[in-house]
């Protein structure tokens, strides 16, 4: 009698979306370290293909491994020094920025100035350096450990495991994916750092490697980026300044997310615009800032994650976009027959 109890469908549909929900909750309450963590783990599979194209060049992996730690070590500590330094220049020069102009729109962007000042953790600098030092460290690690720990799930679970096969592909995608975008983000950030130091704008450097970071962020990440630079040209060249210096960042970033990635990725993101939209929030909510750069991963996985079950499976299908819709309905079919 107990060997052919069945759980019924309605109920296997609460206790997926009940696993779900209770990782979202333990997210949000360790958030601080959590988020540190998955970033980390985010940079190393984003990393080791240089590892692997390092090998297909000729070195061996024991030179190779030991190129691209020193890489990440002497890159990471260089961005790091860089950004304490800078931001304790801008922490400095904040309190001399200000909009000087009798224009009525001077008042609102005096106020933006001061609700990112006062809003904005730029002051902590230890704190910076806190966690700068642990993703370095972090990702060394990790990157070392990858290929053990792939050899270690093979093992384990053995080289056919359905769902093994699955995540390996899935992090393929990803890889794949973001690497297109660090490309691009690169020429992008260098493009903005160069027209900003043309125009001798403050800080042009480090605008431009916002850019390259919040690049990352889907369809909102420049028009962010795009903030400081247009208010430091805003209070040093006047409005007309500020104006043209949007319309800049809007046309590159309009030409990047709807022409360029989508392109160079074929399928782009494989979720709806507003799936992706929404994500970005919620994630930032659940591990704060950290949480817009992995929004969109995430996000993927939990999707991949409802795929695998007949009962959430219309859930998934809901939030992936048109060709993803075609590729689950094809599985099912697949599975079915």
């Amino acid at each position: 009698m107990v060997d052919n109890f069945k759980i019924p469908q309605f109920l296997r549909q609460i206790i997926i979306i009940v696993v779900i929900l209770s990782a979202v909750v333990a997210l949000k309450f360790t958030a601080p370290i959590t988020s540190l963590i998955l970033l980390s783990i985010f940079l190393s599979l984003l990393i080791y293909p240089f590892l692997k194209w390092l090998e297909k060049r000729g070195l061996s992996y024991n030179i190779g491994m030991v190129i691209t730690l020193l890489g990440i070590f002497i890159l990471g500590l260089g961005i790091l020094a860089f950004l304490v330094v800078t931001l304790s220049q801008l922490v400095q020069a904040l309190p001399s920025l200000s909009i000087k102009s009798s224009n009525f729109l001077a008042q609102y962007g005096n106020q933006i100035i001061e609700f990112i000042v006062s809003n904005i953790p730029i002051t902590d600098i230890k704190g910076l350096i806190a966690d700068g030092t642990f993703i370095i460290f972090a990702v060394i690690f990790l990157v070392y450990e990858l290929p053990q720990i792939k050899k270690r799930l093979i093992k384990g679970l053995g080289e056919d495991n359905l769902i093994l096969n699955k995540t390996f592909a899935l992090v393929g995608d990803f890889i794949k994916y973001f690497i297109i975008r660090v490309k691009i983000n690169l020429i992008y950030g260098i493009g903005v750092a160069g027209v900003l130091f043309i125009f001798d704008i403050n800080f042009a450097v480090l605008w431009g490697l916002l850019t390259f970071i919040l690049g990352f962020i889907p369809y909102l990440g420049i028009v962010i980026a795009a903030i400081p630079p247009v208010l430091v040209a805003w209070s040093k060249y006047g409005i007309q300044a500020a104006i043209i210096m949007g319309i800049f960042f809007i046309t590159i970033n309009t030409i990047a997310e709807s022409y360029i990635f989508p392109r160079l990725t074929g399928k782009g993101l494989q979720m709806s615009v507003y799936v992706v939209f929404a994500s970005l929030f919620v994630w930032g909510w659940i591990l704060g800032p950290v949480g817009f750069f992995l929004g969109v991963p995430l996000t993927l996985i939990i999707i991949k994650y409802l795929e695998n079950f007949d009962e959430t499976r219309w859930l998934a299908l809901l939030m992936a976009s048109g060709d993803e819709d075609v590729q689950l309905t094809d599985n099912k079919q697949k599975k079915e027959e």
